[in-house]
């Protein structure tokens, strides 16, 4: 697909559907940037750096209701993830934690990739999908700092994609493990504990089978043994000044992470409490010596956060023109007299390619409200549907600006897009069938 025929097919729908303008302006620039994202016609990047003049261009928002966006907190709690990460690396602390996740595992890399992919899941039960990331890239990258990429390219591939879907599944575990989680919470009125009850097995039935896939999708060579020794070995000594002050900082961000609800609701700070930790951080290891502006300016991928901005502008795009209201309606209808399963598979499909192209939050925030009347109308529980839409909302595996664990995987290089949506779409695809039947079950 070239520029020429995304263009063609924006076109097309603009001049060609009978709709109001708003919805044709919509349709049009959603088409176009998803064929440009999925094609990868220009860096991905660029595309999304296309949306705010799109819709400047068209009229939809003006040129600083676009740009807004770029400066949305969560662009923040990239970068201290970023910071946190160049710390580590910088003190050495990666390594340190490659050496006792290969020690528990007995050097065995087999080993060593499943007890990252269950600590990044249980992590992100608790802290956002985004820090939890941002946490455990350096260890994984540790992992493979031995393996050239180009005679290992399948087992890095395993590990920083497994990397990212465990983090997305670990966030359908409790309610402050996914925002949408949150959304749909409180829609039907389901409390923590209800939804921990339902959201633990569900992670623990969703990351062993796609750990499973993945490892018989991309077959990685995991039989490389690596020693817990020189670099990779505890025995540097004990930990320096500098590297105790790095943990300090590290575990004093994660701290304020896992407590930011009540202490924003005691300081009055509200949802950004946690962008603005992230700041924090980032000044303390600074001022600590601890690493070099230039050191922070060459971990932060700066097309990963613009990446997110050209995202969440896309979303709130979608959501004043009303064609993400229009998509969900129009799917619902067509479905009318349908098996009870294939409509549920159809919302559920239809909830996780949205969030391809979108904010998964956006998504669920707009999505939630319209599929429980939709459910009601039919007779079916709500409070399924909503949390079915937001379990759905974590389970965009194909691109890189579809949920923050993506694009910060896809950051780091070493992971082609063509190949995150080649192992991606069978994700998406099996675990919408494992969400329709669940939810088809229980209803």
């Amino acid at each position: 697909m070239t520029l020429t025929g995304a263009t063609v097919i924006a076109l097309v729908l603009y001049w060609g559907i009978n709709l109001d303008e708003p919805l044709r302006i919509g349709l049009s620039i959603l088409a176009f940037i998803a064929l440009l994202w999925i094609t990868e016609t220009f860096h991905i990047t660029i595309t999304a750096l296309l949306i705010p003049l799109l819709t400047v261009g068209s009229g939809v928002f003006s040129a600083s209701e676009a740009l807004r966006n770029f400066a949305h907190p969560i662009i923040f709690l990239f970068l201290g993830g970023f910071a946190l990460a160049a710390a580590l690396h910088r003190q050495q602390i990666d390594v340190r934690l490659a050496s006792l996740v290969m020690r528990a595992a007995h050097g065995q890399l087999s080993r060593a990739a499943l007890l990252l992919f269950a600590t990044t899941a249980f992590v992100s039960m608790w802290i956002s999908n985004t820090a939890t990331t941002a946490m455990m890239l350096p260890l994984a990258l540790g992992l493979l700092a031995r393996l050239p990429y180009e005679k290992y390219r399948a087992t890095h591939w395993y590990l920083l994609l497994g990397l990212a879907y465990s983090a997305n599944i670990g966030g359908i575990g409790t309610l402050v493990g996914s925002p949408p989680n949150a959304i749909a919470a409180a829609a039907s009125g389901i409390s923590f504990v209800e939804w921990f009850s339902f959201g633990l097995p569900i992670v623990l039935v969703m990351l062993p089978l796609v750990v499973i896939l993945l490892r018989l999708l991309l077959q990685p060579d995991l039989s490389y043994h690596l020693e817990p020794t020189t670099e990779l070995s505890a025995e540097q000594g004990p930990l320096t000044l500098q590297q105790r002050l790095t943990l300090g900082v590290f575990l004093l961000t994660v701290l304020l992470w896992l407590l930011s609800r009540p202490i924003s609701e005691l300081l009055g700070i509200g949802a950004g409490f946690d962008s603005l930790v992230s700041i924090m951080a980032i000044v303390l290891i600074a001022a600590l010596r601890l690493v070099e502006w230039n050191d922070i300016e060459g971990s932060a991928n700066w097309g990963v956060l613009l990446l997110f901005g050209g995202g969440l502008t896309l979303s709130a795009m979608l959501k004043e023109t009303g064609t993400s209201v229009f998509l969900a309606e129009g799917a619902a209808g067509l479905l009318q007299g349908a098996p009870l399963l294939m409509l549920l598979l159809v919302i559920v499909l239809f909830m996780v390619f949205l969030t391809e192209v979108a904010s998964n939050t956006a998504s669920s925030a707009l999505m939630v409200p319209i599929f429980a009347s939709i459910a009601e109308a039919m007779g079916v529980s709500s409070t399924v549907m909503t949390v079915v839409i937001a379990i759905a909302a974590s389970c965009a595996f194909m691109l890189p600006v579809a949920t923050p664990p993506n694009a910060i995987v896809y950051g780091c290089g070493y992971v082609p897009q063509g190949q995150m949506m080649r192992a991606g779409v069978v994700m998406n695809l099996v675990l919408a069938c494992l969400i329709s039947l669940g939810a088809w079950w229980i209803i």
